[in-house]
């Protein structure tokens, strides 16, 4: 070392100083100085390296601590590893952060700290198996014995406890919970999930002591799902609510406006965990479809990793706008929920396992009701409503309610009337005695309470021969109950299992009971409609609560009241009655097969009207005007004798905040004299609010919107949803709109009637603004008709539809339009939303084309990947079969077939070349592939003039 270079002391006393001083930079650039030269200590490092991560300097942080590694011999590189991936953890960089993990592992197996972190990290990747195996390996690897591991066996114990519970290894989950409470009685979460698995279980007493927690310290603890389960005490539910973590934490500040919104129409909002197998969105099923749009405007919010079962095929459809919130902790999820401006949101769990009332503490709207998930009171402030029916709370309960009851005229459960009922197997064939008497139950086992078995085991008793159906999917479950049944003096023979199946083969199986016997305290709800739908006759013992009452609504509701007992001694009495009267069941079976297509309770429709009507009368703000006449005040100073044109800026983190800027002053200074325009944000971050933030104080007709997580697709029919006007422009964040575009476009509705479309040229422009070369599709202004322009579209090889069809060239009436961009007999385009706007509204009118070039902006991008290619490819032959098919634009058969003949084959090409790609990208889509294919050639192979 040359005398002139500071001394590795004297670098580090300077270090220590800029650290103590928070000089963070300075202190940064000496620690890569002394750690290339291997002389930084290692507490430096940490210390370091944790300031700048802090500091929003992670990346250089990890250069830091690669730096050090490289260049350091140390027995503490273990450590440095360590914390390296701690680092990269909290910066989410999921994939470096697991080999540092393992590189500090491979050189201190022993450091439970490290495999912890990763067992958290595999957790959070949902490689729960992998995450399993390594806590398992870490608690072998903890000293028991060592005071100081206390903290750590807790730790991995209760991580085991809940992906063990995840990946439904329920045993291993319980013992798990137990010997952490052994290690730590006051943990009250973990006594709630060690109440929960023996319900799951039903390993009894459930609330069976353990040393340190009395058997009325762990009741004290239950969850208020799990009381539902245990207790039918309305006052003892409401206690279980009022301890639930969300009701004992501050409550934040409102997002919503609770004053409510000014929209066109009311927005519903439905929260549910998935909606593809939760037995709420069973229920709901049929309910999203059956809403009046022209009132309402219904948004799905699910978190839940959701399967592509027939079910959500089926629901997802049904809703305008379905927005996942996955990754969203519960204040982005409100937020996001806040940016739809939601004016009612309906809670589908409450408290129940699957919810996140965590949510709905944030007040993500003005109105927030609960239904059907947790059949009891949240306790929670922020819930207003529960929706129920004079049955399940009669006005002794409203004291043990916080919410405020919303009732339903006959029943408050919905049900699903779409769902078949096969023909019935054979009894052999489910393990059923040919001629036995067969009592079932098919809920839920944490239903299955021990005072209630106790009741089935007496009618056993008292009905020879008959045998009990229950629904157990482990062998857990089925070997507790066999024990429970051996307790009560009944062979355990006479208890038969039925394993899991579809829905379909489910329903059909159910039909081969006689009676289905209710829960308490916690009715049955889906699993007791399920049988009634069967045409199984439901026996109940109506209780105390909202959940004890349930069975007792849906029998009021289909006409069978008679079911209904008050008592456990009536309930049991009754179950021996029927089954010593097969006429007077069989008279039951009669009735309820009349009654289930003429009574309420499977009347959906009817139903659905009552719930609107419901909304309408707690919503608050107020419904917009469908015209232009109800603009008001944010156009004071505009011509009122003008309709009304609104021009919508769909923007997302594609657009620059600058580019948005662009755009929406050329739209503020059209000449038009009555204009409103809207800006629907899909993107993250408020960089392009702010940048607005001037312009929406000085001009009210000026809006923005945020609405995070939409694709382009769905926040161009956002905008839509939020405009009044007349007319519909559209202008893309980036676009320049000429001062004149609006005025000389709307002289031609304005002076000829029969115009349904007028459209201009956009002309290309690149990333800086300079002209590409482009020409518009007619040298001067024309009113072609519709058809003619239809065809030109459909069959045109120059692009046609991407010169004229682009939304930004088009000006459309709103009742034209619709409620949506890009449907086309009935069906919708995402990648060719112009083109099919044009087509649909073509029908029967003519388009004025202006050649000017009206407006700017850069090209569309061809479609970069080989999904997004296919799904386009997709597209274009769909909009030649329906014309084709009904006859429209396309007289000239050879022509068509000659087209479709291209447009076949580019198809088949596509998914040849790109095969792997699409395949791995879950994007082949194999059945609307082959299903397209099959359409063409079947035209192609046609008749001449097919």
């Amino acid at each position: 070392m040359t005398a002139s270079l500071p001394s590795d002391e004297s670098q580090l006393q300077e270090l220590n100083r800029a650290l103590a001083a928070n000089e963070l930079t300075h202190a940064a650039k000496l620690a890569f100085v002394l750690a290339k030269r291997g002389a930084l200590p290692i507490m430096q490092l940490i210390g370091l390296a944790g300031l700048m991560g802090h500091a929003g300097q992670a990346e250089r942080a990890a250069e830091l601590y690669h730096l050090w590694l490289r260049c350091t011999e140390s027995p503490l590189l273990f450590a440095a590893w360590y914390n390296l991936g701690v680092l990269q953890l909290q910066a989410d960089e999921q994939q470096e952060a697991e080999q540092s993990l393992r590189a500090a592992l491979a050189i201190k197996p022993d450091f439970i700290d490290a495999r912890m972190t990763l067992g958290t990290l595999q957790e959070r990747l949902r490689q729960y198996d992998a995450a399993l195996a390594t806590w398992r390996a870490a608690l072998a690897q903890i000293d028991p014995d060592h005071p100081a591991s206390r903290p750590q066996q807790i730790q991995a114990l209760n991580s085991v406890a809940r992906v063990a519970a995840l990946r439904k290894h329920y045993p291993e989950a319980e013992d798990a919970c137990a010997r952490s409470l052994l290690l730590d009685p006051r943990q009250p979460e973990i006594a709630a999930q060690w109440i929960h698995l023996r319900q799951l279980q039903c390993a009894w007493p459930v609330c069976a002591p353990l040393p340190g927690l009395a058997e009325a310290d762990l009741s004290h603890s239950a969850s208020a799902a799990s009381t539902l389960c245990i207790s039918d005490d309305p006052t003892e539910q409401l206690a279980a609510a009022q301890r639930h973590p969300v009701n004992r934490a501050a409550a934040p500040a409102p997002l919503a406006d609770q004053q409510g919104y000014l929209h066109r129409k009311l927005r519903i909002g439905y929260l549910c965990s998935d909606f593809s197998s939760h037995a709420a969105a069973r229920l709901t099923a049929e309910l999203y479809g059956l809403h009046q749009r022209d009132q309402f405007e219904i948004y799905g919010f699910s978190w839940q990793e959701e399967d592509r079962s027939g079910l959500r095929a089926r629901i997802a459809p049904q809703m305008d706008h379905h927005i996942r919130l996955t990754v969203m902790s519960d204040l982005q999820a409100a937020q996001t929920i806040r940016a739809h401006e939601i004016d009612i949101l309906v809670d589908l769990h409450g408290l129940g396992t699957d919810g996140r009332p965590g949510i709905l503490a944030h007040r993500a709207a003005p109105v927030q009701i609960g239904w059907l998930g947790h059949p009891g009171s949240s306790a929670m402030p922020a819930l207003d409503y529960i929706l129920a029916d004079a049955f399940v709370l009669p006005p002794q309960l409203h004291s043990s309610f916080t919410e405020q009851p919303l009732y339903l005229p006959d029943c408050v459960q919905i049900h699903d009337r779409r769902r078949a009922v096969g023909p019935a197997p054979s009894r052999a064939s489910c393990g059923l005695p040919d001629e036995a008497f067969v009592f079932c139950s098919f809920n839920s086992s944490r239903k299955l309470a021990p005072a209630q078995f106790a009741v089935w085991m007496r009618i056993l008793k008292r009905v020879p021969g008959s045998v009990l159906w229950l629904a157990a999917d482990s062998e857990p479950v089925r070997d507790n109950l066999r024990i429970a049944a051996l307790r009560h003096g009944v062979a355990s023979e006479r208890l038969v299992f039925a394993p899991h199946m579809p829905q379909a083969d489910y329903l059909a199986r159910l039909q081969l009971a006689d009676l289905s016997l209710d829960t308490l305290p916690f009715s049955g709800g889906a699993a007791a409609a399920d049988a009634l739908w069967a045409g199984v006759p439901l026996l109940t013992h109506a209780g105390r609560s909202y959940a004890a009452r349930l069975g007792g609504s849906l029998l009021h509701a289909i006409g069978l009241p008679e079911l209904v007992t008050r008592s456990a001694r009536a309930y049991e009495d009754k179950a021996v009655r029927l089954a010593a009267r097969p006429q007077e069941l069989a008279r039951l079976r009669r009735r309820l097969a009349k009654n289930r297509d003429r009574t309420p309770l499977f009347d959906t429709p009817a139903l659905v009207r009552n719930l609107e009507q419901l909304y309408l009368q707690v919503a608050r703000g107020a419904l917009q005007p469908a015209s232009g006449a109800g603009d008001g005040a944010a156009h004071r100073d505009a011509d009122a004798s003008l309709p009304l044109v609104s021009i919508l800026i769909p923007t997302s983190d594609l657009d620059t905040a600058e580019q948005l800027d662009r755009t929406v002053r050329s739209a503020l200074a059209q000449h038009y004299g009555r204009c409103e325009i809207i800006v629907s944000d899909s993107g993250s971050g408020d960089a392009r609010r702010r940048k607005l933030a001037r312009l929406l104080q000085a001009h009210p007709r000026l809006r923005y919107n945020r609405a995070p997580a939409l694709d382009a697709a769905d926040n161009l029919d956002h905008c839509l949803t939020l405009a009044v006007g007349a007319y519909i422009a559209v202008a893309p964040a980036g676009d320049l709109l000429h001062p004149e575009k609006i005025s000389r476009m709307m002289h031609f509705y304005q002076t000829y009637p029969s115009i349904g479309l007028v459209a201009c040229w956009r002309q290309p422009v690149d990333a800086s603004g300079q002209p590409l070369p482009g020409a518009p599709l007619l040298p001067a202004e024309t009113a072609v008709g519709g058809a003619s322009l239809a065809g030109v579209l459909l069959t045109s090889e120059r692009g046609a539809g991407d010169v004229l069809c682009q939304p930004a060239c088009l000006l459309l009436r709103r009742d034209h339009l619709g409620a949506a961009f890009g449907h086309y007999q009935g069906k919708r385009y995402r990648n060719l939303a112009g083109v099919a706007t044009a087509l649909a509204v073509l029908a029967g009118q003519e388009c004025a084309y202006l050649p000017a070039p009206l407006c700017s902006g850069e090209p569309p991008a061809p479609p970069a990947e080989p999904g997004d290619a296919l799904d386009l490819a997709l597209e274009r032959l769909q909009l030649l079969y329906e014309p084709h098919t009904r006859q429209y634009f396309l007289p000239d058969a050879a022509r068509f077939k000659a087209l479709l003949a291209q447009r076949l084959g580019a198809l088949a090409a596509l998914v040849g070349a790109r095969y792997d790609a699409l395949a791995g990208g879950d994007r082949l889509h194999n059945e609307a592939v082959q299903q397209a294919l099959r359409e063409g050639y079947a035209l192609l192979l046609g008749p001449p003039g097919a």
